[in-house]
């Protein structure tokens, strides 16, 4: 097997997000919190919108029409969030938080100054993680990988 360097830089990423995520599971099912973990900002982003439409949740987050609508059924299964058709346009489907939703956000939200305090304890083990890794996105979008290559 290939010794990991710069070349799999995507799967040492990878990585740290599947171990953030673990780590997240275990605090939210301490902490009585029935949000997927990968859908914490989605369902941030209903509060701070909705009700809102897929499409604009699509372009609020950046993520892939496909993604949205998965993890919304994983929501509407939870009872996090209800959707019914717009007043404006029948088939557009706009989604807001219930009640059982906003508790959970509200749970969350409860935990914001733990998590920032874990991951500056974090930082101070192995340096400014959450700049680095902003700076390379911002980095990549603006110079795509193909552009920086000689091929």
């Amino acid at each position: 097997m290939t010794e990991l360097n710069r070349t799999f830089l995507g799967r040492l990423s990878e990585q740290l997000s599947d171990l953030i995520e673990q780590q997240s599971a275990q605090v939210f099912e301490r902490a009585g919190i029935i949000i997927p973990v990968k859908s914490s900002s989605l369902m941030g982003a209903i509060a701070r919108l909705g009700p809102v439409s897929i499409a604009e949740l699509v372009r609020a987050l950046d993520r892939s029409h496909q993604l949205i609508q998965q993890k919304m059924r994983k929501l509407l299964a939870l009872g996090l969030v209800s959707q019914r058709p717009s007043p404006d346009d029948q088939r557009v489907n706009l989604i807001e938080l219930t009640e059982l939703g906003r508790e959970q956000l509200t749970l969350l939200d409860g935990l914001d100054d733990a998590f920032q305090r874990a991951y500056a304890e974090m930082e101070t083990d192995a340096g400014p993680v959450f700049d680095a890794i902003d700076r390379a996105i911002i980095s990549l979008k603006s110079r795509p990988l193909i552009d920086r290559m000689a091929l």
